[in-house]
C-alpha cells in the first residue's frame, strides 16, 4: 500500500542524517510522501546541497529549547533569530512551504507571538506542546486559549498538531483528552504528528507505534483525507529506517479498506 493512500506520510529526519539519504532514496512513495527536516543548528552549509539532490517534498523544523532556540524569552531574540533564519535558508533550498517553530517555555505566549510577529515569514506555523516539559518547564503553546490569541494576532496560519502533545496537556488540566484534541482540531492544522504514548503520563514520550497506549484508529479517523501526517517516533537504531518502517506498517494496518 502506498504511503499516500490515504494521508500523506511523513518521514522526520534530522539535517545531519544525510548518511540515511540513500535508504530514503528506496522507501520513497511506499512509506513516506514527504521529509519533515529538523533543522540542527549550523549544519546548513555542510548538507543543503545533499538534501536538494533528493527529490522529495520537505516540510522543515526549526530548532526548539533542546538546541538554543525558545521563542517566550525576550532575551533569547538574537539567539533565536540566528537558528530561525537558518531554518529558513532550509526552507528556501527545498522550497519547503511550512516551517514548524515550538512556542517555548518559561515565558509567555505574548511574548511568542511578538517573536513570530518579527520572524515575519508566512510559512511559520506553531507546534502545540504539552503543558508541562520532560524538565518539568512550563510549555508555551499547549491551550485552546493561547491558540485562540495566535489566531487575535492574526498569526492562525494553521498549525501543526502533534497528538500525543494534546493528550500530556488534557491530563495535566484532568480534563478529557479526546474533547481537548477536538477544541485544537477548530484551528485547522496544516500537518500532523504521530507517536504512540503511555497512559499515565503528562509528559512528552514519543514511544514507537504499538509500544503505548493510544487509540490509532480514532486518531486516524480525525485526520482529513490527504492528511500530512509526520511519523515522529524514536529510532534506537541509527544507522538505519528499519524502526521508521515497522511504524508506517503500523500506520498502514489501521487505514480504511486495509485487509
Amino acid at each position: 500500500m502506498p504511503a499516500s493512500d490515504p494521508y500523506r506520510i511523513g518521514l522526520k529526519l534530522y539535517s545531519t542524517n544525510t548518511d540515511l539519504i540513500g535508504e530514503a532514496r528506496a522507501l520513497k512513495g511506499d512509506f513516506f510522501d514527504y521529509v519533515e527536516l529538523y533543522v540542527l543548528p549550523g549544519s546548513h552549509d555542510d548538507t543543503v546541497r545533499a538534501w536538494q539532490e533528493f527529490d522529495i517534498p520537505y516540510v522543515i523544523h526549526a530548532p526548539h529549547s533542546f538546541h538554543g532556540v525558545n521563542l517566550a524569552r525576550r532575551e533569547l531574540w538574537e539567539t533565536n533569530a540566528i537558528h530561525i533564519r537558518e531554518a529558513r535558508d532550509f526552507a528556501d533550498a527545498l522550497n519547503a512551504d511550512l516551517i514548524i517553530v515550538h512556542g517555548g517555555n518559561n515565558g509567555t505566549i505574548e511574548e511568542t507571538i511578538e517573536q513570530i510577529k518579527m520572524i515575519n515569514d508566512a510559512r511559520v506555523i506553531i507546534e502545540n506542546k504539552p503543558r508541562i516539559g520532560i524538565h518539568n518547564e512550563v510549555c508555551i503553546g499547549w491551550s485552546p486559549r493561547e491558540f485562540m490569541q495566535l489566531q487575535k494576532a492574526n498569526l492562525s496560519n494553521g498549525f501543526a498538531l502533534d497528538f500525543t502533545h494534546a493528550i500530556c496537556a488534557a491530563r495535566a488540566i484532568n480534563t478529557d483528552e479526546w474533547k481537548f484534541i477536538n477544541s485544537l482540531l477548530v484551528f485547522e492544522p496544516k500537518i500532523f504528528h504521530l507517536s504512540d504514548i503511555d497512559s499515565t503520563s503528562i509528559q512528552d514520550m514519543h514511544l514507537n507505534l504499538g509500544h503505548g497506549t493510544l487509540n490509532i484508529a480514532k486518531i486516524l479517523s480525525l485526520i482529513p483525507d490527504n492528511g500530512f501526517i509526520t511519523i515522529e517516533t524514536p529510532r534506537r537504531v541509527l544507522e538505519n529506517l528499519s524502526e521508521y518502517v515497522a511504524d508506517v506498517k503500523y500506520v498502514q494496518s489501521m487505514m480504511p479498506n486495509n485487509d
